[in-house]
């Protein structure tokens, strides 16, 4: 029984990588056009938006942790426009990307920027070798066995002192995606609608209980994104914009506090490696 158990979580492991690589292949020129519009206006949509919220506090995080020479590993790199900005900053930008329509585009965008093929379960680097680990909007499409291996991973290849950057899918957040997803895994199972992706939803504390129980580290968590927006982005697009520039100080003020950290619409976990690994 425990090895049938076993394949059964190595097989939904293997879909679940197999729809989410599939999906951001396809998905390429999609990914790319939004972040044009990204570089024109930042309030432009709900994702424009989503990403200056996510990006300014991931730098934020980079400069309070990392040197400003210090070598970064963007892992899922998508089509590298956060690679670019890295080294606008003067970081040391390196990449990894298993989607190839992707990476292509990474790496056209990116000429000087070593980006390998690989998936985050199975690093393609040694150990000990990075400064910060960043892993944007990647752990959510993973299946639990391979998020655990995604972070044993990630903290190999950083050197000590060095951090781990990941933004994850608060269950909690006032946008109430959970309840999309959860009619989407109704029309899979019902109507045999086959979701694009899957999702991981997680909270603050089981992040902090992850660390702790699978490899002995703490965690911090941030907040990014005042999550109500996005709906309003959906009922209207101009509606969003003029919110989203009116209320952007409310959004600021609010991801400072701990109490609206399971309700923001990205959440980040902040893990700095102070000792060994348990492997």
């Amino acid at each position: 029984m425990e090895r049938q158990a076993n394949d059964f979580e190595k097989d939904r492991a293997r879909e679940y990588r197999k729809k989410a690589v599939g999906s951001h292949d396809q998905n390429a020129p999609l990914f790319a056009d939004r972040y044009e519009i990204y570089a024109r206006d930042p309030y432009a949509s709900a994702f424009t938006y989503g990403r200056k919220k996510l990006f300014e506090r991931i730098f934020f995080l980079l400069e309070k942790n990392v040197p400003t020479d210090g070598e970064v590993l963007d892992v899922g790199c998508g089509t590298g426009y956060f690679l670019t900005l890295l080294g606008k900053f003067g970081y040391r930008a390196f990449g990894l990307e298993p989607a190839a329509a992707m990476r292509e585009r990474a790496r056209s965008a990116n000429p000087d920027i070593e980006i390998a093929d690989g998936e985050i379960s199975r690093l393609p680097f040694a150990d000990n070798r990075f400064d910060a680990v960043t892993a944007i909007e990647v752990f959510r499409y993973l299946h639990r066995r391979d998020i655990i291996n995604g972070y044993r991973e990630c903290l190999r290849v950083l050197k000590p002192g060095g951090v781990l950057i990941a933004s994850l899918v608060n269950k909690y957040a006032l946008d109430g995606f959970i309840f999309k997803y959860l009619l989407r895994l109704g029309r899979e199972k019902f109507l045999d609608r086959p979701a694009i992706n899957y999702c991981d939803f997680t909270t603050p504390r089981s992040v902090a209980k992850l660390f702790t129980r699978e490899f002995g580290q703490s965690v911090e968590t941030y907040s990014a994104l005042l999550a109500p927006l996005r709906l309003a982005f959906i009922v209207n697009r101009n509606l969003g914009r003029s919110l989203a520039r009116a209320l952007e100080p409310l959004d600021e003020w609010l991801n400072k506090k701990k109490w609206h950290q399971p309700l923001a619409g990205h959440l980040l976990a902040v893990v700095k490696k102070f000792e060994q690994v348990q492997r």
